[in-house]
């Protein structure tokens, strides 16, 4: 599986004009050598499933299982077009969506799935490190793992608000124990300046002459687990 060539070259592009403005700055220098900016990651992240997807019906196999991880009413299943789709949150808002807690899903066997994928999730995981043991343990050898999360974000409790994560940070989750290797790390800054104010009274931000809470990064892992599981 390969990314293509527009994906590349939006990474690319996004991470030379960092590099070229921001990224001389001393501080980037000194302290953040090796940030990956990777542009719009939903679009990076729809390209590399349906390529996927492609590849597999090339082959004659079947629709590859897909796993969207805290999927509440599945409002994300327009990524796994072309996928056998299967949700499932600990609090479904859905009857389609099964019952279930990443950090602990015994119910599900191991190797069960082509793609386990989450998004705008693990900043809520009570245990991440839990959680990416289990979705190592479901996903079949040489599948794919997608894992969207925050690295900067107004507070937003869905029920809890727990973590923020750094590109290295993530990728550690999943790459500690040798079993996962890792396609696409990086930030997506897309909507970074977005005026986030949030919809509740209880996750509202302080509101200041800027508005919302402004410094919004989004960080991105997918990763392959490794052929011998």
């Amino acid at each position: 599986m390969s990314v293509s060539r527009f994906a590349q070259f939006q990474t690319w592009f996004s991470h030379f004009v960092f590099s070229n403005t921001f990224g001389r700055l001393p501080y980037f220098r000194t302290h953040a050598p090796g940030i990956d900016i990777l542009g719009d990651s939903g679009r990076l992240i729809g390209e590399i499933l349906a390529r996927e997807a492609a590849e597999k019906r090339a082959a004659g196999l079947p629709a590859p299982s897909f796993l969207d991880v805290g999927a509440r009413r599945s409002e994300r299943a327009g990524f796994a077009e072309g996928y056998d789709y299967h949700a499932m949150d600990i609090a479904p808002r859905a009857g389609t969506v099964l019952v279930g807690d990443i950090c602990a899903c015994p119910q599900i066997p191991d190797d069960s799935f082509d793609v386990v994928f989450s998004m705008d999730v693990f900043e809520h995981v009570r245990e991440p490190w839990e959680a990416a043991r289990e979705c190592i343990r479901i996903t079949k050898p040489g599948g794919l793992m997608i894992h969207r999360t925050l690295f900067a974000y107004r507070y937003h409790p869905s029920p809890v608000d727990y973590w923020r994560y750094s590109a290295q940070g993530l990728e550690y989750l999943f790459t500690r124990t040798g079993r996962a290797t890792t396609v696409v790390k990086g930030y997506d800054l897309t909507r970074r300046r977005a005026d986030h104010r949030g919809s509740h009274a209880s996750n509202k931000p302080p509101i200041d002459h800027l508005g919302g809470f402004r410094e919004n990064w989004r960080v991105l892992w997918i990763g392959r687990k490794s052929l011998d599981g």
